[in-house]
């Protein structure tokens, strides 16, 4: 077995630091302000909710607002996202929460979103532009709730 010499090891280690930390960042992936990416999540998800259940409004709560993404681990504020929820309950208790939860991914797959896990009414999806998902159906009463955050963009302020 070879060894590498103290400099071989040196420049290995400085050609590899890059991939490193490419590995550890979230880099802004689409352009847009922050106000944008918070207006395209929140927009697609009431409608995936309403191409499930016409007629409702549904509710959106603000979790977190331009937390840090960028930089290794998320610590550098030059990138932002924000986390929502946002829910509806069924507009009649009629519905079966299993057929509930094939609707949702029926509407997430031709809305274009990539689903990456999928169990027990619970599923995790993803679309650049919009952010991720995670989709959960209540049984009682009968509800879609979907939390996610929108995607990392760019801070005009940093």
């Amino acid at each position: 077995m070879t060894s590498l010499s103290q400099s071989h090891r040196i420049a290995f280690a400085m050609l590899c630091l890059p991939m490193f930390l490419t590995g550890c960042t979230r880099e802004p992936e689409v352009e847009m302000t922050p106000e944008q990416s918070r207006q395209v999540f929140v927009a697609e998800a009431k409608a995936i909710i309403q191409a499930v259940f016409p007629d409702v409004d549904p509710r959106v709560i603000l979790i977190d607002k331009d937390v840090p993404c960028g930089g290794p681990v998320g610590t550098d504020s030059s990138s932002v996202e924000s986390s929502y929820t946002v829910f509806s309950e069924a507009p009649d208790g009629t519905q079966n929460p299993d057929e509930v939860f094939r609707k949702v991914i029926d509407v997430l797959k031709q809305r274009g979103w990539t689903i990456n896990y999928s169990d027990s009414r619970l599923a995790g999806a993803r679309r650049k532009g919009f952010g991720g998902f995670r989709v959960g159906i209540g049984d009682a009463p009968i509800s879609i709730n979907i939390d996610g955050r929108t995607e990392c963009v760019e801070n005009p302020d940093k």
